[in-house]
């Protein structure tokens, strides 16, 4: 039985690039073993679904695609956050690299799906700034950032912070867990900016045991106990309250549902936001 199940996806019926990737990088794990699934002529979102729901069926698995196409790309970032599977995109920093460096855009043929436009490095810059701000606590941060998100541990922040990225908003996620745990800004900065994350409490006690039975984390029992996630969501309503932000519930809501209700309360509140 192979340790790991690798799909390689390419848009094309070249694997030259990610199986010579894939085969270096693994030279280094000596004794583990691999198998690789080629998945070529993905070119667009409803394939590269199909290939995410695939490996959600192997628990220990990856991905790793070569791709110019954004609907792909964006497929797989997001679904992977949402899945906890891991996307490894091995084309795009370099055709990103090379296009700044001679100043034009890449082509894919047979249409072009790719410009270096404005909006373009906007969304590139918001990812950069959600994934340097997961957690975020600093005053600059939470001044810059178009869109603030609350709320206890595994309430989906993370993944609705690089989703709202992709949609070009400047998002900073920040945890509530304790007094000490909450930033003394968030209560200096405008609450339109705010939304407060929340979750039926046996829903979060399911995720918690989950994610420790993943982790093999079968001794931490408080994270996952049903009193402390009633005391944690309680501590962040009062949070919330005092912050005056609106509060969605996204017990069995995916990420795209919840954050299309953040970007229509966000836009009605503000209509500075892209």
């Amino acid at each position: 039985m192979p340790d790991v199940k690798i799909y390689v996806v390419s848009d094309s019926l070249s694997f030259l690039a990610p199986e010579s990737i894939i085969r270096l990088a693994s030279s280094h794990f000596k004794g583990c073993n691999f198998e690789m699934v080629k998945i070529p002529n993905v070119k667009t979102s409803a394939k590269a679904l199909e290939v995410v729901n695939l490996a959600r069926e192997n628990k220990n698995s990856l991905i790793v695609f070569s791709s110019i196409l954004v609907e792909v790309r964006d497929v797989f970032i997001i679904k992977g956050l949402d899945y906890n599977i891991e996307c490894i995109d091995i084309l795009s920093p370099a055709v990103k690299a090379l296009g700044k460096a001679f100043k034009v855009s890449p082509v894919y043929q047979p249409f072009q799906s790719w410009e270096l436009n404005d909006d373009y490095f906007r969304r590139i810059q918001a990812i950069e700034f959600a994934i340097n701000n997961d957690d975020g606590k600093s005053l600059s941060a939470l001044q810059k950032a178009d869109i603030i998100l609350i709320g206890v541990s595994r309430t989906s922040k993370t993944p609705l912070s690089i989703y709202l990225a992709y949609h070009n908003y400047f998002v900073v996620n920040i945890p509530l867990v304790s007094v000490a745990n909450v930033p003394k800004y968030l209560f200096e900065v405008s609450s339109k900016k705010v939304i407060g994350l929340t979750i039926h409490p046996e829903r979060l006690n399911e995720i918690r045991e989950e994610r420790n039975t993943a982790m093999g984390l079968y001794t931490d029992n408080t994270y996952a106990d049903l009193n402390t996630i009633i005391e944690e969501l309680e501590f962040a309503q009062s949070i919330m309250k005092k912050v005056g932000c609106p509060i969605i519930d996204i017990t069995n809501k995916a990420v795209e549902e919840t954050a299309e209700i953040i970007m229509k309360l966000v836009k009605v509140k503000s209509n500075y936001l892209i």
